[in-house]
């Protein structure tokens, strides 16, 4: 029995890509892709063994390019319903997003107005998180992460940013206390009892 993957000979499976045709047409391909492509063609052929029928792989490179498109689940991210169905009840009950990249999809939802959404109205909201999460385009989180992008939701790096500010600021004021310390005569490290003897020095100079 033979087939486009390679041929059986004497009991050695020998490939029939000698000419690098499979490289060539799939060179354009990430290993997220490939990653994903070869998860659909293990879900296919789960599906036909328990139908009963052969499972056979894609005959020709393009057709296993079609099977590579994007999804969550081969790149370890929730489903597409999972992950909604947990921005719903981050929405009506406070649950946090249970990974950063559902998060940071859900950053395009209007969460507030999600509440009290009619049946027509949630559908356009799950649209707009599909988008966003799962879709063709390249700011959607599986594309982010098929080309290594970070995924902290934007809200998570304004936070980062304000400590990060925050942090520098205080490091600033030790700085100077400690030049004004050092100015004074005083030791830069003091224990509660030399810090008291120095207050009290102070004032009774004052």
């Amino acid at each position: 029995m033979d087939s486009a993957w390679g041929q059986n000979l004497n009991g050695e499976w020998v490939s029939f890509d000698a000419t690098g045709e499979w490289l060539h047409a799939l060179q354009h391909l990430s290993v997220a892709h490939v990653q994903c492509g070869l998860a659909a063609l293990n879900d296919a052929a789960a599906e036909a063994v328990s139908q009963g029928r052969t499972a056979w792989p894609p005959d020709s490179p393009m057709l296993f390019a079609k099977a590579c498109r994007l999804r969550p689940e081969p790149l370890g991210l929730p489903s597409i319903e999972v992950a909604w169905r947990n921005v719903q009840e981050h929405a009506f009950a406070g649950k946090p997003f249970m990974h950063e990249a559902v998060a940071a999809a859900a950053e395009h939802v209007d969460l507030h107005n999600l509440r009290s959404a009619s049946y027509h109205q949630l559908t356009e909201h799950r649209r707009q998180f599909e988008h966003y999460y799962a879709s063709n385009s390249r700011e959607c989180v599986v594309e982010r992460v098929a080309r290594g992008a970070a995924m902290r939701p934007q809200a998570a790096l304004e936070h980062d940013a304000r400590r990060r500010q925050a942090e520098l600021a205080e490091r600033a004021s030790n700085e100077q206390a400690a030049q004004r310390a050092e100015a004074a005569g005083l030791p830069q490290r003091m224990n509660s009892d030399q810090g008291l003897r120095a207050m009290r020095a102070a004032l009774g100079r004052a």
